[in-house]
């Protein structure tokens, strides 16, 4: 089953540095990278399955990953439409965590002391709203990224649902089927939105093995991620409403690489305004680990 805490460790180090590519090449497309990262994650699962003779295409695991490239989908049109790359992934990211751990407490009946996980909660989208400015209007005028963010927090619900009723799949062989249905997907979407552009995105050569490499780097976290998420009831330590929020602390490693490789936050202020945010969220997620009853 591995460890939970261990899981929860790995998913957030690897989910917040495969993106990193994006930060390196700016002008490399968000849907070449999509098409390039989910052909190495398919690469890696395959290997890996394989190797343990998990090869699997449970339909469960197609619906899944078709999810997943539907919230990276809405989450890149936000941040084009929305203008704001900041607050696209910040609003996301604070709707998924509102949603799993609902989903946990509400689908699962998973034991939580709410007198620490609800101010987990808030701490936690309190000090994702100190990462991004107000730019005013209407918030549904947001709706990509709320949506994206939903979907991202919910995408695994369904595999989650059908193990519980008796669908006997491991998360090894889930993760086959999964990765299979994101790379269709994915590759379905990017050749649609080159088909309607009438020209390709672009793949140079250097970047689109390194997006393939943070694919199969995403694997790996993807593992990490369920040993986090495992059901209490099948040996797990944190669950569904605690483990999946507390990966999303992926977005402090990210705003690391942006600080001390790239150069991100340079003026006091900005530091500042980053270490207090930042703060603010790991009480949440100590507060979230104490919950969890």
């Amino acid at each position: 089953m591995g460890n939970s805490y261990l899981g929860a460790l790995l998913a957030i180090v690897i989910f917040g540095s495969y993106m990193v590519p994006l930060k390196k090449w700016s002008s490399y497309s968000s849907w070449s990278f999509l098409s390039m990262m989910t052909t190495g994650a398919l690469l890696c699962s395959l290997v890996i399955a394989f190797v343990t003779g998990t090869f699997n295409m449970n339909p469960m695991g197609l619906l899944c990953g078709a999810l997943w490239v539907a919230g990276g989908a809405f989450c890149f049109w936000a941040v084009q439409a929305e203008a704001d790359l900041a607050g696209a992934g910040v609003r996301a990211m604070g709707v998924s965590i509102l949603a799993s751990f609902l989903s946990g407490v509400l689908l699962f009946g998973e034991p939580s002391n709410y007198a620490l996980s609800i101010p987990a909660i808030v701490c936690f989208l309190v000090g994702l709203s100190r990462l991004t400015p107000s730019t005013g209007g209407s918030v549904f005028k947001n709706w990509r990224s709320f949506l994206g963010g939903f979907v991202f927090g919910t995408y695994l619900i369904p595999f989650k649902i059908a193990t519980a009723h008796g669908l006997q799949l491991t998360d090894v062989e889930f993760m086959c089927s999964l990765s299979i249905g994101i790379f269709i997907t994915s590759q379905i979407l990017v050749g649609i939105l080159m088909l309607k552009r009438k020209k390709s995105f672009g793949f140079p050569v250097l970047p689109s093995l390194v997006c393939a490499g943070a694919g199969a780097l995403w694997t790996i976290g993807m593992h990490g991620c369920f040993w986090a998420i495992a059901p209490i009831a099948a040996g797990g330590t944190l669950g569904y409403a605690v483990g999946y929020p507390l990966t999303q602390l992926n977005l402090l490693v990210n705003l690391s690489w942006g600080v001390f490789v790239f150069g991100e936050y340079k003026t006091a202020k900005e530091r500042i305004k980053l270490l207090l945010a930042t703060f603010i969220i790991l009480a949440g997620a100590v507060l979230l680990t104490l919950s969890k009853g």
